[in-house]
């Protein structure tokens, strides 16, 4: 009976365990998809400087934000994402046109980040 318990117990502090990881990257993700949003509408108005402070602020917090998921995801996910913040820099400070694009690709692999870790049925059986 007692190891019936022990792996009931067990069980449970799994569940929980994933259940607070999900949390946790769901938090992480929205806190830098505030940040990404606010490069884009900063680009949309055509503020180049105040782009170039929020880009500056979200990668200030990229670190924090890739140790913090890497826990849980896929390391070329994210590598994925920091390919497309490295050219962004220049982009903004020119105002080439094609910066919104490669902002809502970048905010398009961060919400991916958190949806491909959702659980699903068919997943899980």
């Amino acid at each position: 009976m007692n190891r019936c318990k022990a792996s009931v117990y067990i069980l449970l502090s799994l569940i929980l365990l994933c259940v607070i990881s999900l949390m946790e990257l769901q938090h992480q993700c929205r806190e830098y998809l505030l940040l990404v949003d606010d490069v884009i509408a900063a680009v949309d108005k055509q503020q180049t400087d105040h782009a170039l402070l929020a880009f500056d602020q979200m990668e200030q917090h990229w670190e924090p934000y890739h140790d913090i998921n890497g826990i849980f995801v896929n390391g070329s996910e994210l590598d994925s994402i920091r390919e497309i913040m490295s050219g962004l820099r220049p982009l903004i400070s020119d105002g080439h046109p094609e910066v919104r694009a490669e902002l809502l690709k970048l905010r398009s692999l961060v919400l991916s980040v958190y949806q491909e870790e959702l659980p699903e049925i068919w997943h899980i059986l």
